[in-house]
């Protein structure tokens, strides 16, 4: 079924670029002309009917982009049969190329589009866009004759929280207690055929227990996802910003401050089949696990990589603002004779704590909740999406504390970053994922010894039966 769903998240993909670029095209749908790098102060946003326009597409493009991330992973697993020894493989392969397939379709768009933006405008990069999607919509839907497709089973999202209310209802009527749900005997399950009579409207008391103490124990590994990959968006973001304050010449030719991103974007294309290729059988051998190290640790490995990325940009930034300083350009919003290679290493390393992450938080959805498996890219997502909310709420946070200062001036405050203090506040941002980190692993290690003892007392019990 997730093959038959491409077509309309396609369609609002195209759909918003069609709108985006409509509005880059007509005059009478922006805002009044300014120089926002001079002085934003006179500069008048965008209000009534523009806004609202703007905000239709940009809502349009993200239900695609949203829907496009979570079904086609699942219809390409869903390719592969569950009864076939090497599928498990193959599902990988299949997951890898498809995220290197998605970075070099967005290095081709930042070298490619950023050039037609910047030289022929807006509206025919959009317009490209929305063509380029309705390409790729016409290429997938041509496959449909041949796709695999599995019956629809019900919602896991219906089946979690029907397992949820049911659990809560059931202990706000106290109707049984704990010690008898623990002694149920398996007749109470099974019928005379040897069949489970446990369906999604009349779920047995013991596999509720056993459904919800398994949520439970994975929302603080949730929770504690969210607080460590907060920092990565605020690095990106402003390590991005950064760079275009700096020299991104390579000779003769100048690096558009838009393409920056192309850097970890290389990085993340490049590393995803050494990491299959090299990394994974290297690691297999000494821990002896299928996929080198487990998901929770993958997860480790992101946020360690987070506090280096943050230590390093702080170190970076305040050569920077020294390079600022002693060149007299505290006033002017870039020109700063420092290379934009400066900022590599960081790319490097939030380049893997972004694969390391989203790779480990999915596998660890699709392990510990098989039933949830088909949408842990879309919890993977959704936890992305609090984060990225959270860091901007970090941001309007650390400037009004910081306006409390001598100067009364935030460490982020305008457009001009060479009047900013981005050094204090990766230092911050470091500090924020030590912390993190240190959280994380506390629950990782609460969450494995857990999971320890339950699995060792299922096996006393199916020992003793």
């Amino acid at each position: 079924m997730q093959g038959s769903m491409e077509a309309p998240r396609q369609q609002s993909f195209s759909m918003g670029y069609m709108l985006l670029a409509l509005q880059a095209h007509l005059p009478s749908l922006h805002p009044p002309i300014c120089e926002i790098n001079k002085d934003p102060s006179k500069c008048e946003p965008a209000q009534g009917w523009n806004l609202t326009l703007l905000y239709l597409s940009l809502l349009m493009f993200a239900i695609g982009e949203g829907c496009m991330r979570d079904c086609v992973p699942a219809l390409g697993e869903d390719q592969f049969s569950n009864d076939d020894p090497e599928a498990s493989h193959l599902r990988s392969n299949f997951l890898s190329w498809l995220k290197s397939a998605n970075s070099l379709g967005a290095l081709i768009g930042l070298v490619f589009l950023v050039w037609i933006e910047k030289n022929l405008g807006w509206d025919i990069g959009f317009l490209l866009c929305a063509l380029i999607v309705i390409v790729g919509l016409l290429i997938a839907a041509s496959g449909l004759p041949f796709y695999g497709m599995r019956k629809l089973n019900g919602s896991p999202l219906t089946r979690i929280l029907q397992v949820l209310v049911t659990s809560s209802k059931k202990r706000q009527a106290a109707v049984i207690h704990v010690i008898e749900l623990q002694e149920i005997s398996t007749s109470d399950h099974v019928d005379e055929d040897g069949e489970d009579k446990c369906d999604s409207k009349n779920i047995c008391t013991t596999r509720v227990d056993e459904k919800t103490e398994a949520i439970t124990r994975m929302l603080p590994i949730f929770i504690s996802c969210i607080f460590a990959y907060l920092p990565f968006t605020l690095l990106m973001t402003l390590t991005i910003q950064v760079g275009s304050t700096m020299d991104s010449g390579i000779g003769m030719i100048q690096i558009p401050s838009a393409s920056l991103i192309a850097i970890p974007t290389t990085f993340h294309m490049l590393m995803q089949p050494c990491y299959r290729r090299i990394l994974i059988p290297l690691l297999r051998i000494f821990t002896g696990h299928t996929n080198g190290i487990t998901p929770l640790q993958h997860i480790g490995v992101a946020s360690a990589c987070g506090i280096m990325a943050a230590c390093i940009a702080m170190l970076v930034e305040a050569k920077r603002l020294m390079v600022v300083e002693q060149q007299g350009l505290t006033l002017v919003a870039d020109g700063v004779p420092m290379s934009v290679f400066w900022l590599v290493m960081q790319f490097f390393l939030l380049s893997i704590m972004d694969i390391a992450y989203i790779g480990g938080l999915v596998q660890f959805i699709k392990s510990e909740a098989p039933e949830a498996k088909h949408i842990a890219p879309a919890v993977q997502s959704l936890l992305v999406g609090i984060a990225a909310w959270s860091g901007c709420a970090f941001v309007q946070l650390v400037n009004r504390m910081t306006r409390l200062g001598d100067n009364g001036r935030g460490w982020l405050d305008g457009t001009n970053f060479n009047r900013t203090r981005l050094d204090r506040f990766f230092l911050l941002l470091a500090t924020f994922e030590l912390v993190a980190f240190i959280n994380y692993a506390f629950w990782a290690r609460r969450y494995a010894n857990k999971k320890r003892v339950s699995t060792v007392r299922s096996d006393g019990d199916n020992f003793g039966a």
